[in-house]
């Protein structure tokens, strides 16, 4: 089992949960179950999931499924517009002309760009039904690898992309065939760093094959001959800004080691239980990924009510609960709250405060 980006095969077991439903992000895909497992390489440090033949063949049904997302999508809809606007604020679009988006999807952050006056733009996405050209934007049905060439640009950037993609180290390949020698590559991947650190349950997603850290980052950047501008790490997420650096050596930092992830993990669903038991009308809020590894490794089966604050969740079945708006629930039949996402629990917290939630409110 080699390490997807440095490729020994030296490594530690950090996750070994039994199997669970794959989280798609949509109630129209009937999840297969899988294992949960992840590895730290012992040389680079790398935090990976070794994806089995069965699992890779599920994932690509997954991803050509128009409906099925780990997160929501950039859009103009409530929660995709707060993705896009949080990627394209940190992102410098104004100095450039020319951009490709590995991952592009529907176009939605190219989009933007042609608004900005992008005169080149081409969006890279294997699961488009056919390549084709929209105003300026050349959609191409392909995978980004180093056998496709394309015009060189000074802008290449993917949002919430690398963490998904096996053979990484080609995709940073053609990064350097198609850019710019004073361009930059910009990507955000999640922030697995704090969740390693906290013993978070979001950690552990079927698609991801990657466990980005700033250590591990900087490390698959300079074997493929890129240097980090700047790495800013926020709770959820990593951001990252890269430039070709074909003289930049491998970094030579100590190894975080993460063995105590699986202990902390434990010990955060074991007060969640508590909490879940201790009360009798509860809602959780958060139809994420984190909460399908919470139900999927209790031991117990929970009763409560299903809030999230996403529209395109609203009215969904996960977990065999009907997904509610909050304005749609009379908040003084439920003595407590669970609210589900880390990074925004104090937002989601305020705002139950707000409409006069009385009860206690805990974090997942």
């Amino acid at each position: 089992m080699a390490c997807n980006i440095c490729e020994a095969t030296n490594y530690f077991n950090i996750l070994n949960k039994v199997s669970i439903p794959i989280w798609t992000g949509s109630s129209e895909i009937e999840a297969a179950k899988f294992p949960c497992k992840i590895s730290q390489c012992t040389e680079c440090g790398h935090v990976y999931e070794n994806i089995s033949e069965e699992l890779s063949k599920k994932l690509s049904d997954i991803y050509s499924f128009g409906h099925a997302f780990v997160s929501t999508p950039p859009s103009d809809q409530n929660w995709g517009f707060e993705r896009a606007k949080a990627f394209l604020d940190r992102i410098n679009y104004i100095d450039y002309s020319s951009a490709i988006e590995i991952g592009c999807a529907d176009g939605y952050l190219l989009r933007f760009l042609e608004k900005q006056g992008y005169t080149k733009l081409i969006g890279v996405e294997p699961s488009l039904p056919k390549s084709s050209k929209i105003g300026n934007i050349e959609f191409i049905k392909a995978f980004a690898s180093p056998d496709t060439i394309l015009d060189r640009v000074d802008l290449i950037f993917a949002n919430a992309v690398f963490e998904h993609i096996e053979d990484i180290n080609s995709v940073l390949q053609f990064v350097k065939n198609n850019l710019k020698p004073t361009g930059e590559l910009f990507f955000t991947v999640p922030n697995a760093e704090a969740e390693l650190e906290t013993g978070d349950a979001a950690l552990f997603i079927h698609e991801h094959v990657h466990y980005y850290t700033k250590n591990s980052i900087n490390y698959l950047l300079a074997k493929n001959g890129l240097k980090s501008k700047s790495i800013v790490q926020d709770l959820d997420a990593i951001y990252v800004s890269a430039i070709i650096d074909e003289k930049i050596s491998l970094p030579s930092n100590p190894i975080n080691i993460y063995s105590n992830y699986s202990n902390l993990l434990s010990i955060g669903l074991a007060k969640l239980s508590e909490i879940m038991i201790s009360h009798n009308n509860i809602i959780i809020h958060g139809a994420t990924n984190k909460l399908n590894n919470i139900l999927g490794w209790a031991e117990d089966k929970y009763s409560f009510t299903l809030v999230d604050n996403d529209e395109i969740k609203l009215n969904q079945f996960f977990f065999g609960q009907k997904v509610k708006s909050i304005n749609d629930l009379n908040l003084t039949d439920y003595d407590c709250v669970v609210i589900v996402p880390t990074a925004y629990f104090n937002r989601i917290r305020e705002q139950y405060l707000h409409l006069g939630f009385s009860g206690k409110i805990y974090q997942a």
